[in-house]
């Protein structure tokens, strides 16, 4: 074999494995933290108010409330929330966003909890099929776009809110009353926004709670959630002790007294009382 042919065979064996390295990547199963089919899970949801309910009149009053008085600055800082990146929380754990330290574990079990909530969410929109509030009310005007023809709930924003919130109020429980304050600020701004009604961000936050529920009975999840844990809590200062140990999360874990239980249809509140 001349030297021209050995180097172009070479050449082509690396770019074979490269291909089949980039394929592999791509195609590789997701982390499975859970193991309940999404339509059983989908099932355990009550159905939203039907469109022309005196329940969804009055929630679609509330967002025209909202909206006849929202400013620029909320508008922009829903505009910005609409991005689902961990580090939107990073404030609620007292870390500067724009000065954050590398947290390659955390990034990682971060998103493969949102990889997993979001197939079950998609679940339960696609059973429910409610459309958007403003496909119901056209008087609203949606301060996002790209939403058009997306279902309302339960609102997959929301669920990655409180799922985020809840799994790292697990790794550092002294901030937990500041992340929750913060899932119910991010999950908010969709109806800021126009585009959920409250009572999807109400069955978007029992989604997620139930769904961590399930995940802190999985060896994989905890092993991971804990690795992310003493990467954070070094970065943040926090005791860790020298086998490696953490405080342990609240018995409930989520601050959501019926996440073992399915979701009653959501009962309306005043506005002035619901969490902001």
């Amino acid at each position: 074999m001349s030297p021209r042919v050995r180097w172009v065979s070479g050449a082509l064996a690396v770019v074979l494995a490269l291909s089949a390295a980039w394929t592999w990547w791509h195609q590789r199963p997701p982390q499975h933290y859970l193991s309940s089919p999404p339509a059983e899970f989908a099932a355990l949801f009550a159905p939203p108010p039907a469109a022309d309910s005196a329940a969804t009149r009055a929630e679609l009053d509330e967002l025209l409330a909202i909206q006849a008085t929202r400013t620029s600055a909320q508008e922009a800082a829903a505009q910005y929330d609409r991005r689902t990146e961990v580090d939107r929380f990073y404030s609620a754990l007292g870390l500067d966003p724009e000065r954050a330290p590398s947290l390659p574990r955390l990034q990682g079990v971060a998103e493969d909890v949102e990889d997993e909530v979001r197939v079950y969410v998609r679940a339960a929109k696609d059973r429910y099929r409610r459309l958007r509030p403003y496909e119901i009310e056209p008087r609203l005007d949606p301060c996002i776009g790209n939403v058009a023809g997306d279902l309302s709930y339960p609102s997959g924003h929301a669920a990655y809110a409180w799922s985020m919130a809840y799994l790292l109020a697990d790794m550092v429980p002294e901030r937990r009353d500041a992340l929750l304050a913060r899932a119910a600020e991010y999950a908010r701004q969709r109806m800021v926004c126009g585009v959920h009604f409250p009572s999807d961000l109400e069955a978007g936050r029992w989604a997620a709670g139930w769904l961590l529920e399930q995940m802190r009975r999985n060896p994989e999840f905890i092993a991971d959630r804990d690795q992310a844990a003493r990467e954070l809590r070094t970065a943040l200062g926090l005791p860790v002790d020298s086998q490696g140990s953490l405080p342990q999360p609240a018995a409930q874990g989520t601050g959501h007294s019926s996440v073992r239980r399915a979701p009653p249809r959501v009962a309306l509140e005043p506005a002035t009382t619901r969490p902001r």
